[in-house]
């Protein structure tokens, strides 16, 4: 399948006529919780050449794609170096993927580096955390429950109690998030990931009271932490110099 998705890519790129920078997976497959029927969730980040920023015209700075069980969408470079400036999870994450699928040299270094600069965990924080509070509603305890949406809100839960604990930013995958959390939870956890293995996306779970009862406790920690988060002031200048460069850079020019 790597090889057809590369395919893909490049057959998109030449297509659109842009520069492909990065692609990886992401959804429940990068995450660590992929079910049998699971759909490839692949994100990609290009480049135009340096005369398509000059317009004066708002011009469209994403591509997305789909066919049988690719899900394939692509930001512009421009739109992603604004997205980090927010300190955006979804640009972020993309480069914790543990599934890469092309990268253009020294490129997901360098945007790793943007992002160690750029992180902001409280902008992170509140996206998990709105999330795991939704995810939460969906997931009452005591009746069957989409196991798939209990795992997005472990997952969400686990990245904000990642960020109370830890400087660094908060994996993709689940199992490294559970580096905070006690081994009798992390087995419980471990199993759940192996019985969604063997069950399609659409099954319906039931039980786990340990799980819920962590939960409570966890959400209620995360409520009284989340006002002594940091804040992230940089400005846009190192942004804008890395965008001038890379259009430099390209083969274009």
């Amino acid at each position: 399948m790597h090889k057809n998705i590369l395919k893909t890519l490049k057959e998109l790129e030449a297509e659109k006529g842009i520069n492909l920078l990065y692609a990886c997976e992401t959804g429940s497959r990068a995450w660590g919780f992929p079910s049998p029927d699971s759909d490839y969730d692949i994100r990609f980040i290009y480049r135009h050449n340096r005369n398509w920023y000059l317009s004066l015209a708002a011009q469209k700075d994403a591509i997305s794609w789909m066919k049988e069980e690719l899900d394939i969408t692509g930001w512009d470079l421009r739109k992603s170096l604004l997205l980090l400036k927010k300190s955006n999870v979804p640009l972020i994450e993309r480069f914790q993927s543990p599934i890469v699928y092309y990268t253009a040299p020294e490129f997901k270094r360098e945007f790793r580096q943007l992002i160690r600069e750029y992180y902001s965990p409280v902008a992170v924080f509140f996206h998990h955390y709105s999330l795991a509070q939704k995810f939460r509603a969906e997931c009452p305890p005591g009746v069957p429950f989409k196991l798939k949406g209990f795992f997005y809100m472990l997952r969400s839960v686990l990245s904000c109690n990642w960020i109370l604990h830890d400087d660094a930013v908060p994996p993709m995958e689940l199992v490294k998030l559970l580096k905070y959390t006690n081994p009798r939870l992390s087995r419980c956890i471990l199993r759940l990931i192996a019985l969604k293995a063997t069950k399609p996306e659409s099954y319906d779970h039931k039980g786990e009271t340990l799980l819920f009862n962590w939960l409570d406790g966890l959400f209620e920690q995360l409520e009284a932490s989340k006002g002594a988060l940091k804040i992230n002031p940089n400005n846009i200048d190192t942004l804008n110099h890395y965008f001038i460069k890379k259009l430099n850079d390209s083969p274009d020019n």
